[in-house]
């Protein structure tokens, strides 16, 4: 019988340069379960300095700058201290609550190799890194049909296929995020119909969008966001008015304020799995027709998708009705529904922030 194992990949705590394609590992020593693994072959970067042991067997490491002033260390061991190379797997941890595990391998499409592994879930997305390109997501197909959200339950044996779009950092400015942890876009100067938000800027992740990103930007009718990103500002969007359609990656938290106001040809969306909070009027003024609310949601704050008098379907996947306010859906049409779980129904119909609108909640 095969060993049930789930994992979960640790968050990013260190980035190393592959070739042109990079994956991010955790700098410390990494711990594997039995019968599950996630492995890549690193090979440092000029501007890590490495001191190793040929007598003793042991590895030593050193700091040293790189080009923006930032350090970085790495422990290896080698009888030539010229040969610098190691490989490195990726922590994982067993679920409380085991499934039935299945093989997944990964298809990278860029020379970072991903080792399969057995598990019944994936928690975070698999993050490999690919110079002037933006990793647009994991996918069912090589043909890119059915994107994967995380956390992913897996429920057969599946290849994941990682798609890429080409990115240039030409017309966009960056800030150092406060955490120091990546980098916030600040500013955009292009004019181009479908943009490209690169993955990384001086070899650390984009984790926000800034606010104004593309304020009253009126060329732009698709955007691909990077899978790091986790934020969206205030205003990233507004009165972007060809916007045609958005994916928010799977890691994004939280949508701040008029984050997408007045995108008023936006058809098509689709919100990050681990959203949990959709900001004041975030998507007020849109043109798109149904809307599934994630299961992490727990605020759809004031004016959130009011006056879009397109919306018909709201798809709510939490068992605990989020809280709302009486004003997130204003404007939209009276027929509109709230599709709920059934075991939630009742939940729904009774929370003092639903039950105004009991008529219109249905039974999924």
């Amino acid at each position: 019988m095969r060993k049930r194992n789930s994992i979960k990949l640790l968050p990013v705590l260190a980035s190393l340069l592959i070739s042109g394609c990079r994956t991010e590992l955790s700098s410390s020593e990494k711990s594997i379960s039995e019968g599950t693994s996630i492995s890549s072959e690193i090979v440092s970067s000029e501007t890590t300095s490495v001191t190793t042991s040929s007598e003793e067997g042991s590895a030593t490491s050193e700091k040293s700058s790189s080009e923006n002033g930032e350090e970085s260390s790495i422990t290896t061991s080698s009888e030539d201290s010229s040969s610098i190379a190691s490989s490195e797997e990726s922590s994982v941890s067993v679920s409380s609550e085991p499934g039935v595990p299945y093989n997944v391998t990964f298809v990278t499409n860029c020379e970072t190799m991903l080792d399969a592994i057995y598990t019944d879930v994936i928690y975070d997305m698999p993050l490999i890194f690919r110079e002037g390109y933006t990793l647009a997501g994991w996918y069912l197909e090589a043909t890119f049909i059915n994107i994967v959200s995380f956390p992913y339950y897996v429920t057969s044996d599946v290849t994941l296929y990682a798609k890429w779009t080409e990115g240039e950092t030409a017309h966009f400015t960056f800030e150092l995020h406060p955490n120091n942890n990546g980098y916030i876009v600040t500013s955009y100067g292009g004019n181009a119909i479908n943009v490209v938000v690169p993955t990384t800027y001086n070899d650390k992740p984009i984790v926000a969008l800034g606010e104004k990103l593309f304020y009253q930007n009126g060329s732009i009718k698709s955007v691909v966001l990077p899978a790091t990103l986790t934020y969206i500002g205030m205003q990233a969007f507004k009165d972007a008015v060809s916007l045609e359609s958005i994916v928010i990656p799977s890691n994004v938290t939280e949508l701040a304020t008029d984050a997408f106001a007045g995108t008023i040809s936006l058809a098509q969306v689709t919100l990050s799995s681990k959203l949990k909070i959709i900001g004041n009027n975030a998507f007020e003024n849109s043109a798109f027709a149904e809307v599934t609310i994630p299961s992490l949601v727990t605020e759809i704050s004031s004016r959130a998708f009011a006056g879009n008098t397109n919306l018909l379907s709201v798809n709510l996947i939490s068992t605990t009705p989020p809280l709302r306010f009486a004003n997130s859906f204003e404007g939209t049409v009276s027929t509109m529904k709230y599709y709920v779980p059934s075991s939630a129904y009742n939940s729904y119909i009774n929370s003092p922030y639903w039950q105004a609108y009991s008529a219109q909640i249905v039974v999924k």
